[in-house]
């Protein structure tokens, strides 16, 4: 009879914490080098534990990636998981919400995760960084979840326009638009240095995912009136 192979799953308390440690130790590395630049040696001395508890626990180093990048750190009691990019844009026809309403959700939705903890930006920052630097792990994943999303905007932007089908200038604006809460993830370093005090507090997130909101409505708006006079879409 053949052994069955070691479960990587801890059934012990310091194993847990071990696996956890691991986690959180990838976790910093991967999101400030890249998963080429961080060796698994890298890890296990931040984490303080054994080279073979990789191996243990995640299989290799891929293995570690994907946990990494796929379990989600957020306390279940005190927060909800961090959400796919392509969810935070709810259906606006389905949920029989106004163009506007949903742009308002999709700007608090997103911007949810910054009330969660410096482990939940880490994780963000981690998938951004996939997203411009891809590690060759995690397929075209990321890059499915943000082209939902696009096309997502792209048609709520064109629906507030009143157009029966997206153009080119709906494209433009849509990176814009996205371009204006991303930011927030992609230069969170940026944000910390000149502006901390914009993403402080849960309610001073709340604010600035109001004025996001505000902000590409009026963008979307500047867009009809230029339509309006000149009537050229491109």
């Amino acid at each position: 009879m053949s052994v069955p192979p070691p479960s990587h799953s801890p059934t012990r308390s310091d194993g847990a914490l071990a696996r956890r440690r691991l986690l959180e130790a990838a976790l910093q590395l991967f999101a400030d080098k890249g998963y080429q630049k961080t060796s698994t040696r890298e890890i296990a001395d931040r984490a303080g534990v054994n080279l073979g508890s990789i191996s243990y626990y995640f299989g290799d180093k891929p293995g570690l990636y994907r946990a990494v990048f796929c379990e989600s750190f957020c306390d279940a009691t005190a927060a909800p998981d961090v959400l796919q990019a392509r969810d935070c844009l709810p259906n606006a026809a389905a949920c029989q919400l106004d163009p506007d309403g949903a742009l308002e959700d999709f700007f608090f939705n997103f911007l949810h995760p910054l009330k969660q903890g410096a482990l939940i930006r880490l994780v963000m920052r981690l998938h951004f960084r996939e997203l411009v630097e891809p590690s060759g792990v995690m397929g075209d994943e990321v890059d499915d979840d943000l082209a939902d999303l696009f096309r997502n905007m792209n048609q709520l932007i064109s629906r507030r326009l009143g157009l029966e089908s997206p153009d080119t200038d709906t494209l433009r604006l849509t990176h814009a638009v996205l371009g204006m809460a991303m930011h927030f993830f992609v230069a969170q370093d940026l944000v910390d240095k000149v502006s901390p005090e914009l993403v402080a507090q849960p309610e001073s997130i709340d604010v600035l995912a109001e004025r996001l909101a505000g902000w590409a409505a009026s963008l979307i708006d500047a867009e009809a009136r230029r339509r309006n006079a000149c009537g050229d879409a491109d």
